[in-house]
């Protein structure tokens, strides 16, 4: 069945819209029922480019869905869809953590009132290519209370708010390793993300998973809808415009810098030569007012 590729920003956010796909999916992928959701995407304008009469924009769709676990407990998501490898994601990455961190939400308590405070966070990242040292396709970072002077783990009956609000569940997905050898319900539905049934147009997927989880059956219903649209394709090849011209961009600047190095080292080079020229001459120097020194003490 033709889907949508779900690793577009655009698609993803299509797909996140349905509550019930997304209180389906963060519940399978952090194991946790979840009884309440409210997702809501941060659109953020990153770059505004004129390429020849047109003008884009990127908006970079970081999710936060605000939770309630059956267990009664409140948490963000943090969610990021990232199909490319780069150094300056970390660090917003870090710097979308740090927001959320410094924010309070407001809730309804147990007792039916308002109340803000701050609440914990879980991340989850999708990736869209591999981590150079772990090669599994799901992984996550959990909590672990050690006692530092017997390594012994320390095992808490009640939640600890200040480990809750200072540290988090961090769920990472890495993409290209969603293959066929399907084992738990996570890896069935994770694979509508499988990359291995991309067609000859990237931004559809043959999908040939199993479909017998109706949670699967959601969302292959919901991305073969959106295949279908004229709105979702055209803004599928601005991501992927927006793409081309970030890799130029990136291709021309690390160039300059290229030419830059070479042009200092070159300086470098030449300053060095001067420099054993000097020293050369300066040894000559000290060579011949040795030599006067010598005729004088001859005379």
């Amino acid at each position: 069945m033709l889907i949508a590729n779900p690793i577009y920003d655009t698609v993803f956010k299509y797909l996140l819209e349905d509550i019930e796909i997304a209180r389906g999916l963060l519940s399978t992928i952090i194991g946790k029922e979840i009884i309440e959701i409210s997702v809501k995407p941060q659109e953020t304008v990153v770059e505004d480019k004129e390429e020849g009469k047109r003008f884009f924009k990127v908006y970079r769709l970081d999710f936060k869905a605000l939770i309630k676990t059956s267990e009664g407990t409140h948490q963000q998501v943090l969610i990021e869809l990232q199909k490319s490898k780069r150094f300056a994601d970390i660090m917003r990455f870090r710097k979308y953590l740090a927001q959320n961190y410094s924010k309070e939400e407001t809730i309804v308590n147990a007792s039916g009132k308002e109340e803000t405070l701050p609440i914990p966070i879980i991340t989850i990242y999708f990736l869209g290519f591999d981590l150079e040292y772990i090669q599994v396709p799901i992984f996550k970072v959990n909590n672990c209370l050690q006692n530092v002077i017997t390594g012994e783990p320390i095992v808490l009956e009640h939640r600890e708010q200040f480990i809750d609000l200072l540290n988090h569940e961090c769920y990472t997905i890495q993409i290209p390793f969603l293959k066929y050898n399907l084992r738990t319900k996570l890896e069935k539905v994770l694979m509508v993300f499988s990359q291995e049934y991309t067609t000859e147009d990237k931004h559809k997927l043959n999908f040939q998973g199993e479909q017998d989880d109706p949670l699967v059956q959601q969302i292959v219903n919901r991305l073969s809808r959106a295949v279908a649209s004229e709105e979702m394709q055209r803004k599928m090849d601005v991501e992927d415009e927006l793409e081309r011209i970030y890799n130029r961009e990136m291709k021309a600047l690390v160039d300059k810098v290229v030419e830059k190095e070479g042009i200092i080292d070159e300086q470098q080079k030449a300053l060095e030569q001067k420099d054993k020229a000097l020293e050369q001459k300066d040894k000559d120097m000290a060579a011949l007012l040795k030599e006067l020194e010598d005729l004088k003490k001859n005379r």
